[in-house]
């Protein structure tokens, strides 16, 4: 019987091959976005979802509330919180400190060329951490050599994932390696102890290098590791395992007593609490610097569009099911008479629709690959789609039943539910209800297809509002050059005043960041009782007029190699009490800079710069002071200027870079332009705005191939209609507007509902920008005349040779 079902659905889809077309076609996009969707979203919730145990893993994390209110939070604790924890803090199985560790390695080997590896450039991809003998306990691996009881007990030591270990020492068999050096930053040389298998599954601790805490006291790094409790570095991280049948709820009490007791910094209220290791990954709130951040509101949307791109494409197939239905009408009718039950009918019906549906999975599987290659900048990294994981596969079979119950159970139930007596004479029941649910399902496409234009006008808007606002200095024909912060400051200082000498460059400064940058470093200002906590960047007196920032009172502070004075910007100046940035002018100010030298001193203000922005316009401008500092300026800012010489970036950069080599030997080369690295800032913005321009192009396409499929039933239902008005005397611009009229007002009515709905969701996502464009009227009028004559491009293909066909033949038609 089965069987029986599947060969007469294959010969009605082989009979009416437009209408299966279409319908395959539809389903294949609505089930590839969703599988593409589904591969991101999957992919973004499995971070760290692997542990044993992960539900009694947590951070401990610290808040800093400062007294004007504001918070800080981070993911880092002082360094002496991890032996604290397990001596007054009950109930926690397992406490682990970790020192995030930035470096570059040298392996040796024997009478060859050491091997070099460079320090990563983004904080975002170090791998190397200093951590107790408990990360172990928390952490699970698979060893493949040496003890884990026993690899981080001694000093000097250090335990390599697989992969770093064939990174370092290439063939060599796992067991020679332990035992062999490893030297970190120059001076810093390990002995491996042990190798464990690197972790297959997501995580953002895709750590690498584990080098033993006691090295810290037997070596050079305590200077950069502070024992002591008012020192919140962003590197330093602990984790606890709490004991079992204990919920973190019931250390709340405990924690806050010990935030109080040992917590004391003098420039903030401290607090200590615990964040769920499946939390890190989407807490944007809580900082670290190790961590790949998803947005969970940003996969709920993705899950929202796909599920409205398979919708509209069901309707596609109910629509056009429900309209053929009048065909099928003497087909029904006979199977009943025959002695067909009404359920056999509906599972008569279904099998068609489920071969529809694997033809399109068939069809999307295929598509899928390909599409995540010319995709893959938009794809997370390390996002694979292999169509044989038992995930997909299930995934996969569940989109199969969902599109075959969605698409296909409406048209069976009511073709199955035709009177034998009525169905025999050719007339299908309830024609006004099937045309009522035919039209709006049509709205309701549209609706969704005009929310989608909207929403691309106003990102596309928004974007290009943030990429060419006057951020308050100047961002063109600059090029940044990070030296290395493990090198002496002559050296940097050398490049700099070799690169002011060559010929196309107008101005060079050295700064610890640029005016704009991802993260800034920050401490306290006091002036007064007014503590405000204030982003920090250390340049020389050549920042302001290189980056044009301009001064609004005071001078620009003089050449000086230590911190002696410091600028402020007009937020800052406001913050801190001055009702002009006049007044605030030879100011004294004491600055919180508690892990650096010459710390909580009082220095004068010299003057007050505009407000520029210091990172990204989803933020908004906060209080900065600028100070000289040599020792924390690493970063070489070069102004450009070429006239009209076309090749002379390339002669000035490959001379730059033959300097470099020549202070950094072994070091690549690597510049960046100052321009790109503010579009950079808005990436997941504009990944955003490609994701929401490929919903809108599949849901239109869509939702086109639906009205064509409708309008093309419709002139062959009235062939003959068409033929008796053009007897009559009617234009081809008559019988035009007869076919067209219906299912343009289909799309005005969608307008209609569109323009609240998406004026609705569109300004809910403006909010979290604070610097934003204005919705206007016209971006809705350009969406509903968009989407009409992308409506009426469709359909009129189709009328037009209907209303110009012979009129004879049309008569003819049977």
């Amino acid at each position: 019987m089965l069987r029986n079902y599947f060969k007469i659905a294959w010969r009605h889809i082989a009979h009416h091959k437009t209408t299966s077309a279409i319908n395959i076609l539809g389903l294949s996009l609505g089930i590839c976005a969703c599988l593409i969707i589904y591969l991101i979203t999957a992919h973004e919730m499995s971070f760290d979802k692997f542990h044993p145990d992960s539900d009694r893993i947590y951070r401990v994390t610290g808040t800093l509330e400062h007294l004007n209110g504001d918070k800080f939070r981070c993911g880092c604790m002082p360094n002496p919180t991890a032996p604290a924890l397990r001596k007054l803090v009950p109930g926690v199985e397992a406490v682990a400190n970790f020192f995030i560790y930035d470096a570059h390695v040298t392996v040796p080997d024997g009478s060859k060329t050491p091997k070099q590896f460079e320090a990563p450039k983004s904080e975002m991809d170090n791998n190397i951490i200093i951590a107790e003998p408990q990360y172990f306990s928390i952490f699970q691996y698979q060893w493949l050599a040496g003890n884990a009881a026993t690899a981080l007990n001694d000093p000097f030591k250090v335990v390599l994932s697989e992969k770093e270990a064939r990174r370092y020492f290439d063939d060599v068999p796992l067991e020679s390696i332990v035992g062999r050096q490893v030297v970190y930053n120059d001076s810093l040389t390990l002995t491996v102890s042990g190798i464990v298998k690197d972790w297959t599954a997501n995580s953002d601790l895709d750590f690498k290098d584990f080098i033993s805490f006691s090295t810290v006291t037997s070596s050079f790094i305590k200077n950069g590791i502070h024992a002591n409790w008012a020192n919140w570095d962003i590197n330093n991280q602990v984790f606890i395992k709490l004991a079992k049948n204990v919920r973190p709820d019931q250390l709340n009490a405990t924690l806050s007593a010990f935030s109080k007791e040992l917590l004391k910094p003098s420039d903030a209220k401290p607090a200590a609490g615990l964040q769920p290791l499946s939390d890190i990954h989407f807490n944007h709130t809580i900082v670290d610097e190790y961590s790949r951040k998803a947005s969970l509101p940003a996969l709920y949307g993705l899950m929202a569009i796909a599920a409205f791109i398979l919708i509209i494409a069901a309707i596609n197939f109910i629509n056009l099911s429900t309209a053929q239905s009048i065909r099928r009408a003497k087909e029904t009718g006979i199977r009943k008479v025959l002695g067909s039950t009404k359920k056999r009918l509906v599972l008569q019906f279904l099998s068609e629709t489920f071969l529809l549906t694997l033809f399109s999975i068939g069809v999307a599987v295929l598509a899928t690959g390909p599409l995540l290659k010319l995709f893959h900048s938009f794809m997370p990294v390390n996002m694979h789609f292999a169509v044989t994981d038992p995930k997909v596969l299930l995934f996969l079979g569940g989109i199969a039943l969902v599109t075959t119950l969605l698409s296909g159970f409406y048209p069976a139930k009511v073709l199955a539910s035709y009177l034998p007596a009525v169905s025999l004479k050719g007339q299908g029941g309830m024609p006004s209800q099937r045309s009522f649910l035919r039209r709006s399902l049509v709205v309701f496409q549209f609706t969704i297809s005009i929310v989608f234009i909207v929403g691309t006008l106003i990102i596309g808007k928004q974007i290009h509002y943030m990429l060419n606002k006057d951020m308050g200095f100047r961002k063109d024909a600059i090029v940044n050059i990070q030296t290395d912060w493990h090198e002496p400051a002559s050296k940097k200082n050398v490049l700099a005043q070799r690169i002011k000498e060559l010929p196309g460059v107008s101005m060079v400064s050295i700064s610890g960041n640029a005016p704009a940058a991802k993260m800034q470093n920050g401490t306290i200002l006091r002036y007064q009782k007014n503590d405000v906590e204030s982003q920090l960047i250390t340049a020389d007196e050549q920042f302001l007029p290189m980056y044009a920032i301009k001064l609004v009172a005071g001078n620009n502070y003089r050449h000086s190699d230590t911190i002696n004075q410091l600028l402020i910007n007009e937020t800052a100046a406001r913050s801190l009490g001055f009702k002009t940035p006049e007044e605030a002018v030879g100011k004294s100010v004491f600055m919180g800079m508690s892990d650096r030298p010459n710390s909580h001193q009082v220095f004068p203000i010299t003057g007050v710069v505009a407000d520029f922005h210091t990172q990204s316009l989803h933020d908004a401008i906060g209080p900065l002071f600028l100070v000289p500092s040599d020792d924390w300026s690493k970063m070489i800012n070069i102004r450009m200027d070429f006239g009209k010489d076309p090749h002379g970036f390339r002669t000035t950069m490959a001379s730059i870079e033959k300097i470099w080599k020549q202070i950094y030997p072994g070091k690549s080369f690597e510049y960046s332009f100052f321009d790109e690295t503010i579009a950079q800032f808005y990436e997941k913005d504009q990944k955003a705005e490609q994701i929401v321009n490929a919903a809108m192009a599949i849901a239109i396409f869509i939702s086109c191939m639906g009205l064509f499929g409708l309008i093309a039933f419709s002139t062959e239902q009235r062939t003959k209609e068409i033929g008796i008005r053009k007897v009559l005397g009617a234009t081809v611009s008559g019988i035009m507007v007869l076919l067209c009229k219906d299912l343009v007002l289909l799309v005005f009515i969608a307008d209609v509902i569109a323009t609240p709905v998406a004026w609705f969701f569109m300004h809910r996502w403006l909010q979290d920008y604070p610097y934003r464009i204005a919705i206007s009227w016209w971006i809705f009028l350009l969406a509903g005349l968009g989407a009409t004559v992308i409506a009426l491009v469709t359909i009129s293909f189709k009328a037009i040779r209907a209303a110009v066909a012979n009129p004879v033949k049309s008569l003819r038609t049977e």
